[in-house]
């Protein structure tokens, strides 16, 4: 719009530009010295705002080195750049320590196995020698308990009767040789035997006597001294014998204890022996990286003794350090950052058109996928900035993480009106006016306008489609009507 030949910009300073997606002026050309024209249009008014943007992508995967300390020598190395498959190996370290270090480990499984089965081996034997002590232990008191049985009831109490019935039997002779003592001594006086008769009849008294004696020392014997010390005996073993099972038993226990905490220390020292060999076979196997996805490879710069450069052939490398990346072309981001001022004017989920500087004629649809919450400065600008992240609709082989791009941010659209070029409007004091040309003559329009961009603006009432205007204001040779003064 212009007054006095002044235009007013419809953009700001810094990143913001507003554009139309439009078609041209419409400008209709005249004859030398006339004024230029142009004609009011039906069409759409799109207010759109511009931000320069990054690409990248919406995921990547970085491929580093998973070996414990510095111990991945590399050995081959995809070329930086390579287009990658999924399961494509980028890179190899150097197996043979690992290797090396697999077979020793190896060995030192089937030691552990083989000691782990002599452990086991000798388990059972010390519990089957433990056991059958036990069970012989156990035979024992059986034994004992039927010895004690027996003597109490037979053997023991048999030999103390015996020694009675020979007592008894022994007194009852005495007693009837001392009888027929008297009876011969009284026949004596008779003088119906001999002195030598009674002689010997007393003789015989006599023996009968010491044996009788004898046969009762036997029988107290019997009694108080073999009797209770051959029980005592029996009552001891059966005791004995218990305490060798109750020991048996214990010797048991401990041995099934001891051997089986053997047996475990074994099996332990071989799970350790097979975790040091799994752990060694997963080092061995993360001697070859391979990319999960399909990408090109970017190589990274690694920390070395004298600065950092891309890997090569022969680098030892660090575990956790990224060596290369593989991004996602399938799905890619654009970034871009809108001023403070402009920030209201976009919001998530806002579509927006991508243009590709690498390829002018590539648009791409996009949408708004999130807003940053933090401003951001940047050097030699006065005004803060916002980053803004959008997701591609729709995927290209040609792109690139990195590649510059031209976001359109489209922030507000009229469809189906009547649009005028913006230089066709000029300022009449606070009044909006166009001039329209009818034949020879000019006829000055105020008019109420709406949407505006750099190029064209929306007028909402006081003109039609169709209707020619100046693009500059009529000078005295054309014949001219202005508008009436507003009443005061």
């Amino acid at each position: 719009m212009r007054s006095g030949g002044l235009t007013a910009t419809l953009f700001g300073a810094g990143a913001l530009v507003l554009v139309a997606v439009v078609s041209g002026w419409d400008e209709t050309p005249r004859g030398a010295g006339s004024p230029p024209t142009a004609r009011s249009r039906r069409g759409d008014v799109t207010v759109s705002l511009v931000e320069p943007g990054t690409l990248a992508a919406a995921r990547s995967v970085t491929l580093a080195s998973e070996i414990r300390s510095n111990r991945a020598k590399i050995v081959s190395l995809v070329a930086d750049g390579s287009w990658l498959e999924a399961g494509d190996v980028v890179l190899r370290f150097d197996p043979t320590p690992f290797e090396e270090e697999r077979l020793a480990a190896l060995a030192d499984v089937r030691d552990a196995e083989a000691a782990t089965v002599r452990a086991d081996q000798e388990r059972k034997l010390q519990i089957a020698k433990a056991e059958e002590a036990l069970e012989s232990a156990r035979h024992a008191v059986r034994l004992a308990q039927l010895n004690l049985e027996a003597f109490e009831k037979g053997t023991g109490a048999l030999n103390v009767r015996e020694a009675e019935v020979r007592a008894a039997e022994a007194a009852s002779e005495l007693v009837r040789a001392r009888d027929d003592l008297a009876d011969m001594e009284r026949m004596l006086r008779q003088g119906f035997v001999s002195a030598e008769e009674v002689g010997r009849q007393r003789e015989r008294v006599e023996d009968l006597a010491r044996q009788s004696g004898l046969q009762g020392d036997r029988l107290r014997t019997a009694r108080e001294i073999h009797y209770p010390r051959d029980l005592e005996r029996a009552r001891n073993q059966l005791e004995e014998a218990e305490d060798s099972v109750a020991r048996s038993e214990g010797v048991l226990y401990y041995t099934r204890e001891y051997y089986r905490a053997a047996r475990e220390s074994a099996q332990r020292k071989e799970e350790s022996s097979r975790e040091a060999l799994r752990r060694i076979e997963e080092q061995l196997a993360k001697t070859q990286i391979a990319t999960p996805i399909t990408g090109f490879l970017v190589l990274q710069d690694i920390p070395l003794e004298n600065g950092k450069r891309r890997p090569q052939v022969g680098d030892s490398v660090w575990s956790g350090v990224p060596i290369a990346t593989v991004p996602d072309l399938s799905q890619m981001l654009v970034t871009a950052f809108v001023r403070e001022v402009d920030l209201h004017r976009v919001h998530v989920g806002q579509p927006a058109r991508i243009s590709i500087e690498a390829y002018p004629d590539l648009h791409l649809p996009g949408r708004i996928d999130h807003i940053g919450s933090l401003a951001e400065s940047v050097a030699d600008s006065p005004w803060k900035f916002f980053p803004v992240t959008l997701t591609l609709a729709d995927a290209d082989d040609r792109l690139r993480p990195g590649m510059s791009a031209r976001v359109e941010f489209e922030l507000e659209q009229a469809n189906d009106v009547v649009r005028v070029p913006a230089d066709a409007i000029f300022e009449r004091g606070d009044r909006k006016v166009v001039y329209v040309r009818h034949g020879s003559s000019v006829a000055e329009h105020e008019v109420a306008l709406g949407l505006a961009n750099e190029t064209h603006v929306e007028v909402r009432a006081g003109l039609s489609a169709g209707e020619e205007l100046l693009l500059e204001p009529p000078t005295g040779t054309v014949p001219f009507e202005p508008l009436p003064e507003p009443r005061a």
